[in-house]
């Protein structure tokens, strides 16, 4: 800037000595006295030497607002703007370009911020699992999805490493592939998306974990429920006039004149027939209850009071742990359907043992734990698919209609061995 100025203030110097010069000359060749002379020939320096003085302070004055516009905005701070720009000069070019990069920058980081915003409130609102973590795995940011899977709030899961959560194989996991994640309550299959960002010139991973399972799930019960539909539909058509015509024959029998054992062997025969056909059309019934469960109607209820009700209309020997004023939205008569069933398969593994029952909850969700003492799960695979049935007199139907009842009031069912004996049901649903 100095080289500036001095070659400024020659460039300025050698202008204005001629004709000062040429000014002094001629005040020196007059007839004025040598007084009146020393006098003219001053005042003429001390008018140059102010403007100059004048010229250079105003410059400065420039450069120096210009240099702290510049310095505000390097700051981040884009309100200021520079005067001079309506000038039509090379000057007033570059306070106009100043000018506009300062409003550049403005309407740059006014969309920045909108776009955070959007896509804050996007990762808050979005029903899948985000979270990040530094480049010692240490959690940096968690979406509420991620604090109700893991439950912890977002403050207490940033203090917490991968490894704290027994998340350290997603690290080295196969990229958008199924994965099996654990919580406090159970494991799940879970889509994961992985990718990495930079974050103050560090390496940060970038976590995304959706539930895929669920939406599989509920298409997958639409399927069975439409197959089911049809083939009882179609069924019961046949069904119900062969009763009535094996009654009517049974009937029409009966006044034949028909020896006594022939006679015998046709109403036989007919009774057979007409009685199984009743008994497959029960059959048919219960996969009619699976097909046509309403949706829900949920209320306020004592989740405590409808365990108890549901034991005491089984009558099974049972050992209750159940928290007091567990308040939830749901449908009494759905879910007291879905415990009768999950009690009934405790009972027939072990029919001669208590079944434990407990409940408990904590800020975000209560869980229904029924266990057995039986001999436990040998195959877990198919357990909650319509028709698939490990027991002799079994239809594939309770397990099954369990877990829709559970889907539809937004829940999760699981059945797992427990470590000691015998089979754990899990009922988790949200609180009110």
């Amino acid at each position: 800037m100095k080289s500036f100025f001095n070659q400024l203030q020659r460039s300025v110097l050698w202008a204005a000595l001629p004709g000062n010069f040429i000014a002094l000359v001629m005040i020196w060749q007059s007839d004025l006295s040598i007084y009146l002379q020393a006098l003219v020939s001053l005042l003429l320096i001390l008018v140059v030497a102010i403007n100059l003085y004048y010229l250079f302070d105003k410059l400065n004055e420039q450069f120096l607002s210009l240099a702290n516009l510049v310095e505000a905005l390097n700051a981040g701070d884009y309100t200021l703007r520079a005067k001079g720009a309506t000038e039509s000069s090379a000057f007033g070019d570059l306070v106009q370009q100043i000018n506009r990069l300062a409003d550049n920058l403005s309407t740059t980081r006014f969309e920045y911020k909108e776009s955070q915003l959007l896509l804050a409130k996007l990762i808050k609102q979005i029903g899948v699992i985000i979270f990040a973590c530094d480049e010692n795995q240490k959690i940096t940011l968690a979406n509420p999805a991620a604090e109700h899977f893991f439950e912890k709030s977002e403050s207490k899961l940033i203090n917490h490493t991968l490894a704290d959560l027994n998340l350290v194989e997603l690290i080295d996991a196969p990229n958008n592939q199924l994965v099996m994640v654990a919580n406090k309550q159970t494991k799940s299959r879970l889509h994961l998306y992985r990718d990495n960002f930079r974050e103050a010139g560090k390496q940060h991973n970038l976590f995304i974990l959706s539930d895929l399972e669920s939406v599989l799930s509920h298409q997958e019960q639409k399927a069975w429920k439409d197959l089911v539909r049809v083939l009882s539909h179609e069924i019961n058509n046949s069904l119900s006039p062969i009763i009535s015509l094996t009654d009517t024959l049974n009937k029409i029998s009966s006044n034949l004149p028909i020896d006594g054992e022939d006679k015998e062997d046709i109403q036989g025969g007919l009774t057979i027939i007409g009685e199984r056909a009743t008994r497959l059309k029960s059959f048919i019934q219960g996969y009619r209850q699976l097909a046509t469960l309403p949706e829900p109607q949920k209320k306020p209820h004592d989740l405590a009071k409808i365990i108890s009700r549901s034991t005491e209309l089984l009558g099974y020997p049972c050992n209750l742990h159940l928290a007091d004023n567990c308040m939830v939205e749901v449908d009494a008569a759905q879910l007291e359907q879905c415990l009768i069933n999950l009690l009934k398969n405790a009972h027939e593994a072990a029919p001669q043992q208590t079944i434990d029952i407990s409940l408990k909850q904590d800020t975000q969700q209560v869980a229904v734990e029924i266990r057995d003492l039986g001999a436990g799960i040998s195959n877990p695979d198919n357990l909650f698919v319509p028709l698939y049935t490990t027991k002799k007199q079994g239809t594939g139907t309770g397990l099954a209609l369990c877990r829709q009842i559970v889907l539809a009031h937004n829940g999760v069912i699981s059945l797992s061995n427990h470590p000691e004996s015998g089979c754990i049901a899990t009922v988790v649903l949200p609180l009110s």
